[in-house]
């Protein structure tokens, strides 16, 4: 079965009138170091509430949003933040819940809406404004969610409705055709959310496993290798289990982050997100928990970067740095979408989508739609260096603890003994990246000349040519002079591959015929912001 599509022209106008005519600006918005670009609500979409949301970056570099609603799937360009535009609507039999995943440029939706089945929609042309529903997969009719392995292209129903079974499989060797594999049910147990990937060390090293949250039971971790015979290698309970809806492995695949979505209310309790070491998954367990102290019961949360990106209903987009696991996360900016109150109840974001190579985030809302928000200034990791070594010169005094951003002195470094040398200052800095490609890096350093003359220039070593690229140049003086200093291009010809490390030059030389006197350099608070 295929949609057409109305003509690119027509739809997108509509869709800029739209946006025009009905952006929310009832509510006071309420963020720290997340802000909103855009918000499309309900009204635009012709629906009566909305549920999840997922992403899509065609071969372009153009970005888009699936956003779920009652009624349908839409899909929104969001290239340009600012100004969404609607590109398509796929509409389905009426239902509260709804879910979206991505593989290639197929969105599979499912609803629970008895009939809708999976809805298989392709995007090959969706810069040209067409998107089309190319098939309807009726067994199981029905379905809570849809799970992706990408790393060997299955897809998982969960939650499903067919005979007895509850997950089902379909290998997307053909994705435009999903075929089912194995059983009726490859879990014990209804299954409400799951991600699924193949395991990269220890006794299941190649194994594809499957963490399923397995409602009062817990986390179920399956090996579903043989979709014939699908093994349980472990359940995972934690204390106080009201109903596990939700969770997403950390990106080095040692921590899985979990959200809850019934101990709130039944336990009274804050926010509660929970987390387990599954560094062996045949021997995971409960590590802990954390909170934002606010008593809105979450309900989705994805992990990119080091950061978990929640969505939390009432109290909105919420997110951590999980970097430093096992220390306890810590909340490092949210944007509120339900700014009514943070209360229990099921208003406000649903879901959240933060995987865009932009960065920018969506979140969907049950009330107010899709919003599109911009979270880097809550996903930059400020950063003093690791070590140090003086290239050219010596120090006076000081050290690398000085350089650091709360130090209460600073890093002394003189050209030489003799009073009139004018030979160049050098020092080179380390740090570690939390990945190899991050999106934006700014250096931010404070430095004065003990003379009028001098010159500083920054430079970072990019590991892909071997050699300096400076990317800024200019003049000290004896007053302190504050630098921030954002780099051009990608970042991630700056960060070695493995290591992680980004290497730092400064270097303070004669601005010619200028210089009179020795150079003794002064330099504190250097640091790297790095953004995911």
């Amino acid at each position: 079965m295929r949609i057409a599509c109305m003509r690119t022209v027509c739809r997108r106008f509509a869709g800029l009138l739209m946006v025009a005519g009905v952006m929310s600006t009832a509510w006071a918005q309420s963020g720290d170091k997340v802000s909103q670009y855009s918000n499309l609500n309900l009204a635009a979409f012709g629906a009566g509430s909305g549920n999840d949301c997922w992403g899509y970056v065609s071969p372009s570099g153009r970005e888009y949003a699936i956003m779920g609603l009652n009624n349908q799937v839409a899909f929104v360009e969001i290239t340009n933040p600012a100004s969404p535009v609607i590109i398509e609507q796929i509409p389905h039999s009426s239902s509260t819940w709804g879910d979206i995943k991505v593989w290639g440029h197929y969105a599979y939706a499912v609803t629970e809406a008895n009939n809708t089945g999976v809805q298989v929609i392709d995007m090959s042309d969706i810069d040209n404004g067409n998107v089309t529903l190319v098939k309807t997969i009726t067994n199981p009719g029905r379905s809570h969610n849809v799970v992706l392995d990408t790393d060997n292209g299955f897809l998982y129903t969960v939650g499903s409705n067919q005979s007895s079974g509850t997950t089902m499989c379909f290998t997307l060797a053909d994705p435009a055709n999903p075929v089912k594999v194995g059983a009726n049910s490859m879990t014990q147990n209804y299954i409400h959310d799951a991600q699924v990937m193949t395991w990269t060390s220890g006794n299941l090293a190649g194994r594809q496993l499957f963490f399923g949250c397995s409602e009062g039971r817990g986390v179920d971790i399956y090996d579903m290798t043989n979709k014939s015979a699908p093994v349980l290698v472990k359940r995972v309970v934690y204390p106080n289990m009201s109903y596990c809806h939700q969770a997403w492995v950390s990106d080095d695949r040692r921590f899985l982050f979990v959200d809850d979505e019934l101990d709130e209310g039944n336990l009274l309790v804050p926010t509660r997100s929970l987390m387990f070491n599954i560094e062996d998954p045949e021997n995971a367990y409960f590590v802990g928990t954390f909170t934002t102290g606010l008593l809105a019961i979450d309900h989705n949360q994805y992990v990119s970067d080091g950061f978990s990106f929640q969505a939390n209903y009432r109290s909105g987009l919420r997110i951590f740095d999980v970097s430093q696991m096992p220390s306890v996360p810590v909340e490092v900016g949210y944007y509120d979408t339900y700014p009514a109150d943070n209360n229990r109840g099921y208003d406000g974001a649903w879901s959240c989508y933060p995987f865009f190579p932009s960065g920018n985030v969506i979140i969907s809302d049950i009330n107010r739609g899709l919003f599109v928000v911009d979270a880097t200034e809550a996903t930059t990791r400020k950063r003093p260096a690791g070590n140090f070594t003086v290239v050219k010169g010596q120090i006076v005094s000081g050290g690398l603890g000085d350089t650091e951003l709360s130090g209460g002195g600073s890093l002394r470094i003189s050209a030489g003994a003799n009073a009139n040398d004018r030979s160049p200052v050098e020092v080179e800095f380390e740090c570690s990246a939390y990945d190899e490609s991050p999106l934006k890096l700014k250096i931010g350093s404070r430095s004065s000349s003990s003379i009028y003359g001098f010159k500083q220039v920054i430079s970072l070593y990019d590991w892909t040519t071997n050699s300096w690229e400076p990317i800024d140049t200019q003049g000290i003086t004896p007053a302190m002079n504050d630098t921030i200093v954002a780099v051009n291009g990608p970042v991630s010809r700056f960060v070695q591959p493995g290591t992680k490390t980004i290497k730092l030059r400064m270097r303070y030389e004669v601005t010619a015929g200028l210089a009179r006197g020795l150079l003794v350099v002064s330099l504190d608070q250097l640091q790297f912001q790095i953004t995911r």
